[in-house]
């Protein structure tokens, strides 16, 4: 399964998605400038791409 570029990359984009859920709620406070919905974004239609 983890063989596979376009299934590590839709999970990469899943964590990303749960990142920016978690600091939008104010659960997870990161002190960084990643978008994580733009890093997540990227990394779906990448996965799609590929």
């Amino acid at each position: 399964m983890f063989r596979n570029p376009k299934s590590l990359f839709i999970i990469v984009a899943c964590i990303c998605f749960a990142i920016a859920v978690l600091t939008v709620a104010g659960i997870l406070s990161i002190g960084s400038k990643i978008d994580w919905t733009d890093l997540g974004l990227f990394f779906g239609f990448l996965s799609f791409i590929v």
